[in-house]
């Protein structure tokens, strides 16, 4: 049977077994960079791809989305991984090993790229941390507890070491190698989710001065929408609200992307802390414990100023959609106005044309029983009567007969 595949299947296959967890033999040292992109698109780490293919001496005409290479060199196990937004540089080597920064693994196809989160690990075979390894961690933040339920211990402090590496210590000598590379695995993820998950904090708080500023304006504006009463005035506060909304814009446009990657990390971080299953010893607190008390506030503070930023947005266009409306209830009560003085002169020109029209028919009347007096002297001898009775006798009949005149011709007027 033929069928046409489509052009995602490979891709989607690749995904389901990309990252596979690497048996792990104790006693080993692991470090771990995670770089992130220069340049924010991401390109410069896409473009590590076929560098990194040289190193690990592979072909380079493999498939385009095997992110994870796994490779030997030097008597090192090494393991480059390309992420969405960052790219991962893993190495393990025998636990003596003390090389922070060795040669030949493509470390230095890196160099420019900032390192977000650096990691150690040593493996040991004991079932539990010497106290030797321990006194070398704080005690004020002391993380040490079993995992895996009780098949490993694990213990860390979080603070930076000589070599600027976060140390993390394992005893894991009832496991296996696979649970070993299991157990390495999640603390390498979960010190790399905190890390991304983290990077929204200083922008948050650069953000919140700007926000606090945009509300202030914002309630400025607001107080000013009810006292604006001129047609300046209300296109002033408008301007004032359109510039306030392309701010709020930029800061959400400039923000987003960071605080979902916030969120989308520290589901991550919650996900691989649970998988953990830690138990805590004696009186010290847990890694997962730990790391909720210090990066949950953080990440909370990200996802309030998201809200906030959201909340502004709205009530920036509820406040253009109010005095949008207040604009458009003055113009209507001016165009009222208009319309009522308007209405008011076209009463007053009814009643003008009504008086001229009356002052016409009296004036044209006046004139024409002037005229009949002319004939009615000039045949006084034919008339029956003489010549003041008839002009009394003549004069409503003329009166009448203008009247009608006039207001046919009004009306012909009034046709056209």
């Amino acid at each position: 049977m033929h069928w046409t595949e489509h052009g995602c299947r490979r891709l989607i296959d690749a995904e389901t077994h990309a990252r596979p967890v690497l048996p792990m033999a104790a006693p080993r040292r692991v470090r771990r960079l995670a770089f992130m992109s220069a340049q924010g698109s991401g390109d410069d780490l896409r473009a590590l791809h076929g560098r990194m293919l040289e190193v690990a001496r592979m072909p380079a005409d493999g498939p385009a989305w095997a992110r994870q290479l796994t490779f030997e060199q030097g008597g090192r196990v090494v393991t480059w991984e390309l992420h969405n937004e960052f790219a991962t540089l893993t190495w393990s080597a025998p636990i003596d090993d003390r090389v922070a920064a060795p040669e030949g693994i493509g470390l230095e196809l890196h160099a420019g790229l900032p390192v977000i989160s650096a990691t150690r690990i040593d493996l040991t075979t004991g079932d539990r941390i010497a106290p030797s390894a321990l006194s070398g961690f704080s005690p004020l933040s002391l993380c040490y507890s079993t995992v895996f339920d009780g098949q490993a211990e694990a213990a860390t402090d979080f603070h930076l070491d000589a070599d600027r590496f976060v140390h993390f210590e394992i005893a894991a000598g009832r496991c296996g190698d696979l649970r070993r590379g299991v157990i390495v695995r999640r603390l390498l993820e979960i010190e790399t989710y905190r890390s991304m998950a983290l990077l929204g904090l200083p922008l948050a708080r650069e953000l919140g001065g700007r926000v606090a500023g945009y509300e202030q304006r914002l309630t400025h504006i607001v107080q000013t929408i009810g006292l604006s009463r001129s047609a300046e005035e209300h296109q002033h506060t408008l301007a004032g609200l359109h510039a306030l909304s392309s701010e709020v814009g930029h800061a959400v446009e400039d923000t987003s992307f960071r605080f979902a990657a916030t969120q989308a990390y520290a589901d991550l971080l919650d996900n691989r802390m649970e998988r953990l299953r830690e138990t805590a010893i004696g009186e010290f607190t847990t890694i997962g414990r730990f790391i909720s008390n210090r990066a949950h506030p953080a990440i909370a503070t990200c996802r309030a100023m998201e809200k906030r930023l959201g909340a502004l947005t709205d009530k920036v266009q509820r406040s253009i959609e109010l005095l949008g409306a207040r604009i458009s209830l003055a113009i209507q009560v001016q165009n009222q106005s208009v319309l009522d003085g308007l209405s008011a002169t076209a009463r007053s020109q009814f009643r003008l044309q009504q008086t001229v029209e009356g002052l016409s028919i009296i004036a044209i009347s006046y004139y024409a029983l002037g005229l009949l007096g002319y004939v009615y002297e000039g045949l006084h001898v034919l008339l029956p009567a003489p010549k003041g009775i008839m002009l009394a006798l003549s004069a409503p009949l003329v009166l009448l007969l203008v009247f009608l005149g006039i207001r046919r011709i009004r009306r012909g007027a009034h046709h056209e």
